[in-house]
């Protein structure tokens, strides 16, 4: 046995010996949580950068019922989302275990970097993981984007079947945008959309 696998070695080429290498290392990763979590993280985190958003026609129009939800940011302070009524609202529905999500995260992080010092426009990026869970995911990763756990009902309009989703509301309440999978929310595209929203 031991004289078949030196015999296969030494009539690989390096290139094969490095495929043969990577493949063994993402079998073993795949084995794991962790190790799912970081290699599904990093392929959305490349579809991230390609998935463009796009606007709704014809959204839909929130009413105070809607945007009723009790919320819980890292810290352990409450907080109502209809406070942020009058704003454009920027909605994540993720969760630490979701390799979509991780993948997009550092796109929202530039999107909120851009737009974190502008009083017309607040971030929600909320999950039902549980606040000691949040913060170490947060830490880890170095992110300074608001991340809230949901403490009360989820509005009907939020109810979604998978994640992330992401919403953006306008000024007026009405869903402008409603997307699903890792998308590019750091582009200029967005930017735009959001600098248009904000001005009107």
């Amino acid at each position: 046995m031991k004289e078949r696998i030196k015999k296969y070695w030494r009539t690989k080429s390096a290139f094969s010996k490095f495929g043969d290498a990577f493949f063994i290392v993402f079998v073993v990763a795949m084995l794991f949580p962790q190790g799912r979590l970081a290699i599904g993280g990093a392929i959305n985190r490349i579809k991230a950068i390609f998935v463009q958003p796009s606007l709704k026609v014809d959204g839909d129009i929130l009413s105070d019922k809607d945007l009723n939800w009790k919320l819980q940011n890292k810290e352990g302070e409450n907080i109502d989302l209809i406070k942020s009524k009058g704003k454009v609202i920027f909605i994540n529905l993720w969760a630490t275990w979701c390799p979509p999500c991780v993948g997009e995260m550092p796109e929202i992080q530039k999107l909120y970097d851009h737009f974190k010092d502008n009083k017309n426009i607040d971030f929600f990026l909320i999950t039902n993981d549980n606040i000691s869970k949040i913060k170490s995911f947060i830490t880890k990763r170095e992110y300074t984007f608001p991340t809230f756990h949901s403490v009360g009902e989820t509005p009907i309009p939020f109810r979604v079947r998978s994640i992330p989703t992401t919403f953006l509301i306008s000024k007026d309440g009405k869903i402008v945008l409603k997307e699903t999978g890792a998308a590019n929310w750091g582009g200029k595209k967005m930017i735009k959309i959001v600098d248009n929203l904000i001005n009107q």
